[in-house]
């Protein structure tokens, strides 16, 4: 069956937990475990770098963010990915029966095979998935920008699922429903603005209307 309506989303922080990537990150940099745990349990710190001082580490500096993400990046802390949920997989699957999957990620494209190769991995059904790269030094939003427009000439009608507020607009742009998934910002941040808020995979799944 052809599929007449898209689905767009992002890759980390609803696909993919990219926890243990960041937890090794910040291990091999020199922090503890209990601190590390403390600070990533923290949802207002998911996409944020820490800032530590330990008795042998200091990682305050303004170039903590280049250093994290040399680490963070390395092709064996991709390996550290897992699926978002236990039910990730088979919640694609079911969606792929009624909407293309377009996954259009922040990640660049030197990451790309070892993204895939990851994925392919855990289980995901990747002939069902198009997934989209950025460049190493292209703009993120204007990559975002021209791949939802090259969907949207593809596909006219569809649903993107945003993580934050700012995401409803640029879906909103090309004429598709936003729904919220609240995986890195609160529900209530997007209560009252996008009017279908997901916390989990069974939300997408009965909001897509894709539920058993």
């Amino acid at each position: 069956m052809t599929v007449q309506f898209s689905l767009i989303l992002g890759l980390d922080n609803i696909v993919l937990n990219n926890y243990w990537r960041k937890y090794y990150s910040y291990l091999k940099i020199g922090w503890d475990d209990a601190s590390i745990r403390h600070y990533l349990s923290k949802k207002e710190y998911m996409m944020q770098i820490a800032s530590f001082n330990t008795r042998s580490v200091s990682f305050s500096a303004s170039s903590r963010r280049n250093r994290f993400y040399e680490i963070y990046n390395r092709q064996e802390m991709l390996e550290q990915d897992v699926a978002w949920e236990n039910s990730t997989i088979e919640s694609l699957n079911k969606i792929s029966k009624k909407y293309k999957i377009h996954i259009v990620t922040s990640r660049s494209i030197e990451l790309k095979n070892k993204t895939l190769e990851i994925m392919k991995k855990l289980g995901f059904s990747m002939e069902d998935l198009t997934i989209f790269f950025k460049t190493q030094n292209e703009s993120l939003s204007i990559y975002k920008r021209n791949t939802l427009n090259s969907i949207k000439e593809k596909y006219a009608g569809g649903v993107g699922i945003c993580l934050n507020l700012s995401d409803r607009y640029i879906y909103e742009r090309i004429g598709y429903t936003p729904i919220a998934f609240s995986s890195i910002n609160e529900y209530n941040s997007f209560d009252g603005k996008i009017a279908i808020v997901c916390q989990d995979w069974a939300s997408i799944l009965h909001s897509l209307q894709c539920a058993d």
